[in-house]
This record gives C-alpha cells, sequence and structure tokens, in this order.
C-alpha cells in the first residue's frame, strides 16, 4: 500500500508542468497584438479555455500531494490556525461554486465559443474540489 501512495505522491509532480502550459494559454493571445484580438474574441476565450482546463488539472494532480508534510512555514501557520484554515477552505468552496455555475450558465447560452468555455470552468471547479479535499487533509494533520 506504501508503494501505491508513493507512486501517487510522485504523481502530484505533474502539476507544475501542467501549471507551466495553463500559463502558457494565459500569456499566448498577448503576443498576436491587440488589434488581431480585438477583431476575434473567440481566439482569447479559446486560449483562457485552454488555461482553465489546464489549471484544473494542476489543481487536480495537487491534491495527490502528501497532505502529511508542509515545506513552508506560513503554510503550517495556515493549517496550525482554524481561524484561518476556515477561511481558507470557504474561499474555496466559493471559487468552486462560482465556477461551476459559470460552466454550466455556458452550456445553456447559445454561442459556440461561450459553450467552449464552460468546459474548462468545470474542469477547474473539479480541480477546486479536489483540493479542497487536500485542505481539509491538511488541516485534520497539522491542527493543534
Amino acid at each position: 500500500m506504501n508503494k501505491i501512495k508513493y507512486f501517487f505522491h510522485l504523481l502530484s509532480y505533474l502539476q507544475y508542468p501542467l501549471l507551466i502550459v495553463g500559463l502558457f494559454f494565459i500569456v499566448k493571445p498577448f503576443f498576436k497584438g491587440f488589434d488581431y484580438l480585438s477583431s476575434n474574441s473567440e481566439y482569447v476565450f479559446q486560449n483562457y479555455n485552454y488555461a482553465l482546463i489546464f489549471l484544473g488539472l494542476t489543481l487536480g494532480f495537487a491534491s495527490l500531494q502528501d497532505s502529511t508534510k508542509t515545506t513552508l512555514k506560513y503554510e503550517k501557520n495556515i493549517w496550525r490556525n482554524p481561524k484561518k484554515a476556515k477561511r481558507i477552505m470557504i474561499f474555496t468552496i466559493a471559487t468552486m461554486i462560482i465556477f461551476l455555475f459559470a460552466g454550466v450558465f455556458g452550456f445553456i447560452m447559445k454561442d459556440s465559443f461561450v459553450k467552449d468555455f464552460a468546459y474548462g470552468s468545470i474542469v477547474l471547479a473539479v480541480g477546486l474540489l479536489g483540493y479542497l479535499k487536500l485542505q481539509m487533509e491538511m488541516y485534520e494533520n497539522h491542527k493543534p
């Protein structure tokens, strides 16, 4: 069982290349120039949809990390303080709900590029759900 758990912890390191790809899709439209973007708004939505998908995958893979270990001092301060931990979790829940509703609303819309944007919103919401699970485990493992 420890080998399987270790494998998932190693798998969590895929979050870093996925984050880089997601950030690439955020800045990619700016290389085309603002004149091109003003006349081709679907290009921006398409790239931002890809960014949301990759950022959602990033959070999904981040949720596979070992929740018993923290390396940063401020991270330990957050999870050892119930008020701070609760605030972080509430913020994550609110963000997840916003992206989930935006994704569902996007499917109702008739515009195709808004509908495409909905896929990324839903993937990000599912990634946030996995990350919320990690946050709860971190709080349980590090509470005073």
